[in-house]
């Protein structure tokens, strides 16, 4: 594995030394025993060396179309090592650092389908994440004076509380390049250069239990939006999503595959380019028990708007049954987003259920109003519209003895609304005045909490599109764990929501090692 890594075509000479570096490191912590976080002195100051190893692999199930590939299709490696330096009670050092890639690329190189899918030609981009901003995930100082909080360098913010989509948290870029298959959004989350003050206030008082400021600075160090799955076998591999272009004529003229963007996006310098400064403010607050935050944010969108360009879309052939693939000219932008919200948790232990095991629901609710909001409308101009979403959410920890007499069930449903105010006559791509999301989430243990089988449904309301995750996680010990899962989307033909993934039906397997 190490000389693979060594070897890899895309990565810099710089790239491959790191990358050998940190196979090694993770090898030499994998044979060392016990397989637990390693604590070290480095002059005076305590340390701790923890990470972990994953190999995984999927096996498609959805077919023989153009976007997809039967049998083995991907073998996800990741590696993870952290390190944490305190230096006294009120100063903590954090970094972390990994390589994520996918064997399946030097696997199937001499793959006569995958050659002709043009899957390889994705290989740059997704072989092996080598860029330095993939390699360094998280690395920050902590300072935490008194009721002071201070966190600067590269970092997560966590503000919302959904599962398996985002609403509050729109501070880190989302990565997706691997995927849908996590439903814990924490694990694809993108680390950004953030500075981070929070004070919290002394109180005496019986209803307010808890009250904190934070501010969120991004000095733009490093623009970057959301690592999205976009059109094209050549940029997002087996996970560019199948699409039709009506053509008209009959076959092969009936209809062409949609390839990849030709892009031509306005974003935001690096380097400290205020226009890619970003400013967020919440007021936290325990209330007669009761977490509430006030939330606003000013900075740019995740996700860039885009409307088709002026030149003609580039042409190619499919040789599989010789259709074109049209590769548009794409022209966009990250918008201006501005919003001001709320979020609320609490625990109704009055309506607890005794024959369900007497533990009442968790209530979760996030909102916010967002301001001139940037759309692109079916005849290609840029409008601008407020826009109002929100979701509710509960968890609730039932007990089914009849199918489980030793834990109970969680159960957590959640429902999402986004309202586009003022919706054009002419419409806009993709969306409607009313968008509507639900989810459900199932899981529980058994054998002394080492088996978690559990179930995830999406359901895109307004598309009548579904994602279905079945997953079962086996921890073996504290160090060793398995999980084996099935993945399945399900659409309307409608183009939209979870439609065009409809042929990445799959079944995956990984194994995990911590340390």
């Amino acid at each position: 594995m190490i000389k693979k890594v060594c070897l890899s075509k895309g990565a810099s000479g710089t790239m491959r030394a790191a990358l050998c570096g940190f196979a090694i490191v993770a090898l030499l912590l994998f044979a060392a025993q016990p397989g637990m976080a390693v604590n070290f002195s480095l002059g005076g100051t305590n340390g701790k060396l923890m990470g972990y190893i994953n190999q995984g692999v999927t096996y498609g199930v959805g077919g023989n179309e153009i976007d997809t590939k039967d049998e083995i299709q991907s073998a996800l490696f990741q590696l993870l090592l952290e390190v944490q330096l305190d230096f006294n009670p009120q100063l903590r050092f954090f970094a972390s650092a990994g390589i994520n890639a996918d064997w399946a690329y030097p696997m199937l190189s001499d793959n006569s389908e995958w050659d002709k899918k043009q899957f390889d030609r994705s290989r740059d981009d997704l072989y092996i994440f080598s860029h330095r901003r993939d390699l360094l995930h998280e690395f920050h100082l902590t300072w935490t004076p008194g009721n002071w909080y201070f966190r600067a360098g590269k970092q997560i913010v966590v503000w919302g509380e959904t599962d398996g989509f985002r609403l509050m948290d729109q501070i880190n870029p989302l990565d997706q390049r691997r995927g849908m298959t996590d439903v814990e959004f924490e694990t694809t989350i993108l680390p950004i250069w953030l500075i981070r003050a929070e004070y919290y206030f002394d109180l005496d008082s019986s209803w307010l239990q808890d009250l904190g400021l934070e501010f969120v600075f991004n000095p733009n160090l490093d623009f970057r939006g959301d690592e999205a799955i976009v059109p094209g076998n050549q940029n997002s591999g087996i996970w560019a999503p199948y699409v039709e272009v009506p053509l008209g004529g009959a076959y092969p003229n009936d209809f062409a595959y949609l390839g990849s963007y030709i892009q031509h996006l306005d974003r935001p310098g690096s380097t400290c380019d205020d226009d890619g400064f970003e400013y967020a403010l919440r007021i936290k607050s325990v209330i007669h028990d009761t977490l509430i935050t006030l939330n606003a944010f000013y900075g740019r969108d995740n996700v860039p708007v885009l409307r088709a360009g002026a030149d003609a879309p580039r042409m190619g052939v499919y040789p599989g049954d010789g259709r074109f693939i049209l590769h548009p000219h794409m022209e966009g932008k990250y918008p201006l987003m501005r919003f001001v919200g709320f979020t609320l948790t609490r625990d109704f232990d009055q309506l607890y259920i005794k024959a369900l095991g007497g533990i009442g629901p968790v209530l979760r609710v996030e909102a916010f109003y967002a301001f001139d909001n940037t759309f692109v409308t079916n005849d290609g101009r840029f409008e601008q519209y407020d826009e109002f979403r929100w979701m509710v959410g509960f968890d609730w920890k039932v007990w089914m003895r009849f199918l489980n007499p030793r834990a109970a069930f969680m159960i957590s449903p959640q429902f999402y609304h986004r309202k586009i105010r003022d919706y054009p006559g002419v419409g806009l791509n993709g969306l409607r005045d009313d968008n509507y999301q639900a989810s459900f989430m199932i899981n529980t243990t058994y054998f002394h909490n080492k088996l978690e089988p559990s179930f995830f449904w999406l359901r895109d309301v307004s598309t009548k599109s579904n994602m279905f995750k079945y997953q079962l996680k086996y921890e073996y010990s504290d160090k060793w764990n398995y999980t084996l899962g099935v993945l399945l989307f399900d659409g309307a033909k409608t183009g939209q929501g979870f439609e065009p993934l409809t042929n990445k039906d799959q079944v995956y397997f990984t194994i995990g090692y911590r340390f």
